[in-house]
């Protein structure tokens, strides 16, 4: 979301992450109605400009929606635009939501072997050089350092989406790379072998060098299951609570 030149810029945005940040959190649950302008420009101390812009900002990403004589009400996640770049940032100020970590690591189950099997068809030197420097990056974090590890682990997964030279692979981990962050941050904390994790990065490396598709599709596959069992590790542990399915 881009700031305009004009004085009511700042606050807007100010407003709009506020409102969304609230919402997002579960702080306004879907259905919940948000107060009356009057009363809502006051707790935020904007004008009532900028707060009708921000609540048009966030019915456009589907967060709420403004019904004639009910008011303006919180919509169900099932509405929201979830890979919005703006609710993504907004996310990654917020405790982790487990349930939309869950989401998007099915969303990579499916998407991502498929990338791998497309890399190992179509990856240059350059893309495979990509992919073999952030190998090395995880390599030399070692899971100790868990941001340098994170960093890494994300670079290595967004240079395979864009090593399959498909449009839509590509832009979706540039889209959603602050989520990829968070997802990758609990999945390395809750990981008790790392060492694995890191020979399974190896392996789809390997077999994207060799061309061998069909083993990079069932490796990436396999890394990706390991990250769903951390995530499930974690709703056992009590530290999530994730709807089953």
């Amino acid at each position: 979301m881009s700031a305009a030149p004009d004085g009511e810029a700042r606050p807007r945005e100010r407003v709009t992450r506020a409102l969304a940040q609230r919402i997002l959190s579960g702080d306004i649950p879907p259905g919940e109605k948000l107060p009356n302008e009057a009363d809502l420009g006051a707790q935020m101390a904007v004008s009532r400009t900028a707060l009708r812009e921000s609540i048009r900002m966030l019915a456009g990403k589907g967060l709420v929606e403004s019904r004639t004589r009910a008011g303006t009400i919180v919509l169900p996640p099932t509405h929201w635009n979830q890979l919005d770049p703006d609710l993504l940032a907004w996310r990654e100020a917020l405790p982790p939501d487990y349930a939309f970590v869950r989401a998007l690591t099915e969303a990579r189950e499916v998407i991502e072997p498929a990338a791998a099997a497309l890399a190992a068809r179509r990856a240059t030197a350059r893309d495979l050089a990509r992919i073999e420097a952030a190998y090395e990056a995880m390599q030399a974090a070692g899971g100790a350092d868990i941001d340098a590890s994170v960093q890494a682990d994300e670079a290595f997964h967004r240079a395979i989406l864009v090593a399959s030279h498909n449009a839509v692979f590509a832009n979706f981990g540039a889209v959603i790379g602050s989520a990829l962050r968070n997802s990758f941050r609990l999945t390395t904390s809750a990981s008790e072998n790392y060492a694995l994790t890191l020979e399974k990065h190896g392996d789809v490396l390997e077999a994207i060098r060799l061309r061998r598709d069909e083993g990079a599709r069932a490796l990436m596959g396999d890394l990706i299951g390991i990250a769903i069992r951390d995530l499930a590790k974690l709703s056992a542990d009590g530290n999530a609570d994730m709807p089953d399915g």
